[in-house]
Order: structure tokens, then sequence, then C-alpha cells
């Protein structure tokens, strides 16, 4: 009869997650090229980022997800992966099978990140371990994730303490998204059978870099799907903006201060649904359309808009083809050196608020004050149907928070 399988919960917040892992540094796919560097892990996070929306049902419900949190967490979990848990996890989440390259990369990227948003934004990015006192883990695990996420370790009592454990994490992930993201763990979550939670949380707050004028903000219609229409407060400013436009959309990247990240607003052309946008998207796709942007004079009318979503996300990955982590026959013995341990829950939840002066998210954020002068004849950007839009580092195009509005202030 087989030993009954421990539970490693892992909870992802859109500014923050909760993942369980441990290591296994050796095992590392020798023999093959490794493909970890800052930029290629940005372009394989973005990659998962269109997947895992591609598998999100879709509904008329405004959404926000932080693919870059969900990324995080699942790397400190994948550091203690082995064997064909392991292939699985760099298969679905685009991970470099060579872990020895993959972690120090991957926290060379975080680092990246932050140093970009030091002078203009506020980014916190912030990881916690919260492991089961005397426990069998592996000094060389908590070794990694201390390394190169950061990861602060609390030992705990899940056998006696869940409750006051549940408290303290939630606790730690509203200090960590400033108070945005509450609650991210329910009182079901915690077992008796915990034995790891691991949190990744992430708040982006930046400005814009020209701010729209709160005076011109004016009521107009929203376009829903369908024949229906809503009011909304739309902002309006006039500006010199990286811009495209096709018979199928119309694209545009706002500025946060400092030039270092920005928003880019993907509208699909009257006619063209929504849903089939969002479908035809990938990280090619993405590559594709930040090439195509350049500066022209626009006329910028966006509705102030904010959405809330919290996800599990544990038949969504099996669906994606990651099964081995979530069975009796996972392999996470980079945590313990046995394979007692499988991962049990999947958690997301982000938020997103958008306004005059900019942007904020636990998982992402951004901010904008300024304003140019009004160019002739230039181009109207109308966003007053659904649309996508993307939270992003302007260097390696990095996507921080992704989503879609379908109806304003919802």
């Amino acid at each position: 009869m087989k030993t009954p399988k421990l539970l490693v919960p892992i909870i992802l917040s859109a500014v923050l997650i909760a993942s369980g892992c441990t290591h296994r540094a050796h095992e590392s796919g020798i023999g093959r090229a490794s493909k970890s560097s800052k930029e290629n892990i940005a372009m394989q996070n973005n990659a998962f980022a269109f997947e895992l929306m591609r598998h999100i049902p879709f509904d008329d419900n405004n959404l926000v997800v932080s693919p870059f949190s969900i990324s995080t967490a699942l790397a400190m979990t994948y550091a203690g992966a082995s064997g064909e848990t392991r292939d699985e996890m760099a298969k679905i989440m685009r991970f470099d099978p060579d872990q020895q390259q993959f972690h120090p990369a991957y926290g060379a990227y975080m680092a990246a990140l932050k140093e970009l948003a030091a002078d203009n934004v506020d980014l916190n990015i912030a990881n916690s371990l919260w492991a089961h006192e005397n426990y069998h883990f592996l000094e060389t695990y908590f070794e990694t994730v201390n390394r190169y996420y950061h990861s602060e370790v609390f030992q705990v009592d899940f056998m006696q303490d869940r409750e006051q454990i549940r408290q303290d994490i939630n606790r730690w992930v509203y200090d960590e998204t400033r108070e945005k993201i509450e609650d991210l763990i329910a009182p079901d979550v915690l077992t008796p059978d915990t034995r790891l939670v691991l949190v990744n949380a992430i708040h982006f707050w930046g400005s814009w870099l020209k701010e729209f004028d709160k005076d011109r903000t004016r009521p107009d219609n929203f376009h829903l799907r369908g024949r229906q229409t809503v009011r909304a407060d739309f902002m309006h400013r006039a500006d010199t903006l990286l811009y495209h436009a096709d018979n199928t959309m119309q694209a545009l990247e706002i500025p946060y201060a400092g030039g270092d990240f920005s928003m880019l607003i993907v509208l699909p052309a009257e006619g063209v649904d929504i849903e089939e946008m969002e479908r035809k998207m990938d990280a090619d796709f993405y590559a594709g359309l930040i090439r195509q942007l350049s500066e022209e004079p626009v006329h910028v009318f966006v509705p102030r808009f904010e959405a809330e979503t919290k996800l599990d996300l544990e038949d969504l990955f099996i669906e994606m083809g990651m099964v081995k982590p979530f069975s009796r026959d996972a392999d996470f013995s980079g945590m313990t050196g046995d394979r007692e341990l499988n991962i049990d829950r999947v958690i997301h939840q982000a938020v997103i608020e958008v306004n005059e002066e900019g942007t904020e998210a636990a998982a992402a954020t951004a901010v904008v004050i300024v304003r140019t002068a009004i160019p002739e004849e230039p181009t109207v950007f109308r966003a007053n149907r659904p649309f996508l839009f993307f939270v992003k580092d302007n260097v390696n195009q990095s996507i921080l928070f992704n989503g879609r509005v379908m109806r304003p202030g919802a």
C-alpha cells in the first residue's frame, strides 16, 4: 500500500502567490542547451501568460491575472521537483530543464525588474515560505529559495495552529500588497496534512508619465458584448504615443513615469469579438505587435476601470498537461529527499485599478501624471467597448499583469 501523500499548497495571488516547493539542483538535464537568461525568461514567461489565458474560461466579467506572480511561485516550487514532475513543470511553465542555470537566471531577472523600477515606480516583489516545523526539509532547498528568490522562511505547526497560520499568511500578503489583497487563504485551505506553503507577492504602483486631467474626464457610453451599453467615466488626453492599427484592432501603449514600464491596450476593431482576439494572441503575436508600434499623435479616450479576480488553478494546470505534480506519484524529493509531497492547491488572486493618476494592482500597479500639447488631426483611440490590457516592462517586454475589461468599474 502506498504511503499517504502530504499536501503542498501553492497559493498565488496576482501580487501575491503562495506555493509549496523544494530543491534538487543536481538533477539538471545534462547535455541540453541552457535557455536561461533574463531575456529568455521574460520571453518564456510571456509564452506561458498567453497559454494560461487560453485555458481560463472566457466570460463577460473583467479579469486580471499576474503571470509573473504565478511563474515566480511555481519557479520556487520547481526548485524541489525531480524526474517526471520536474519535466512536466519545465514543459508547461517554459522553465529551463537545467535547474543549475535556471534559478540564478530567474533571480537575476527579478533583480533587473526591481532595478528598472527603483527610481520611478513602486515595484515590490516579496516571497515567503511557511514550513512545518521539525519536518525533514533539505537545507539545500531552503538555501536555494533564499539565495535566488530572497524568500523569508517561517517555521510553523500546521497540526496545531492552522487558523493562526492562515491569519499570519494573509496578514503578510496584505502588508506586502499594500493592503490590496485580503484573505487570500480561505479557512478550508490549510489541513493537518499541509507541510509547506510558499507565497509570492507582487505590488506595482506607478504614475503615468503624463497625467490625465481629471477635469477632462467625461461620462460616455461603453458598449458591452451584444447590444447593451453602460455609462462609464472616460479619461481623455492628447499625446504622441506608440500606436498601431490594422483591420482587426488598434493598439496603444501608455507609459508610466520614467518610461521603463507601460500599459499596452489592445482594442478589437468594431465587429471583431474580444474572445476571438484573445484566443488569437500568443507570445509571437505579442512580440510582433510590439515591433509594429510607432509614435503617432493620438486623442486617447480610456475609461477608468478596475478588476479583481481569484482563481483556483489546479484543474487548469492539469488540463494544460501538468499532471504529475498534483498526483500521488509526484516527485518533490528535492525538498525532502523522499517522495511524500504533492501539490494540493494553486490559488491566484489579483486586483487592478486604473484612473487619471495611473494604475495600482496587487501584483501590478502603474500611475502617470503630466500632459502634452494637442497635435493637429490626431488619430482617435476610443476604448468604448471591451478591450485587453497588459502591464509590462519596456526592456524585456515582460508581462507583469494582463487581463480584459468587459465593463468599466466592474
